[in-house]
């Protein structure tokens, strides 16, 4: 079974307004340390998502004082929590998005997962075969998929799979 991006999303999504200016969202992507964040207008709407690339384009446009509504981008695209990490991978090659919101079954923002994130998943194998990283199925009898061995509890196995 293949991973969904409920597993690996980051689950505290910070939120800028669309009118605040593009030096303050690039702050509080830098205390935050992300690389975008969900922009919401006066009634808490989403409404947009601002990315380091947005910033970029601010700066190159001598326009640091802009607002954020000027940059960002409006037609949001996100995923499902069932969203495999295939299906947002293959969303994120055809759009050219490197951050995606995840949507909880209630219909809210339940996070947001990036290439980074994905990319760790698949460079995973257990992640991969068990929905979890390494450091989290050691020492539980859980077999290698590869050598067959029982992974120790220092995280390790026959054929060395399951140490990072």
């Amino acid at each position: 079974m293949s991973p969904t991006v409920s597993e690996i999303a980051t689950k505290v999504v910070h939120v800028v307004k669309d009118t605040d200016s593009i030096v303050s969202a690039a702050a509080e992507m830098k205390n935050h340390n992300m690389g975008s964040m969900l922009v919401i207008d006066d009634k808490s709407q989403v409404v947009g998502i601002v990315t380091e690339r947005d910033m970029v384009r601010a700066l190159a446009d001598k326009r640091i004082d802009g607002k954020v509504r000027d940059y960002m981008t409006s037609n949001v695209k996100g995923v499902t929590e069932d969203t495999t990490v295939e299906e947002a991978i293959n969303i994120m090659i055809e759009n050219g998005f490197r951050h995606l919101p995840v949507i909880g079954k209630d219909g809210k923002i339940a996070g947001i997962v990036s290439i980074r994130d994905l990319a760790r998943a698949l460079a995973d194998s257990h992640f991969l075969q068990y929905g979890k990283e390494w450091t989290e199925v050691k020492g539980t009898g859980v077999i290698c998929p590869v050598c067959g061995l029982e992974i120790d509890e220092q995280g390790y196995c026959n054929c060395g799979t399951g140490s990072s």
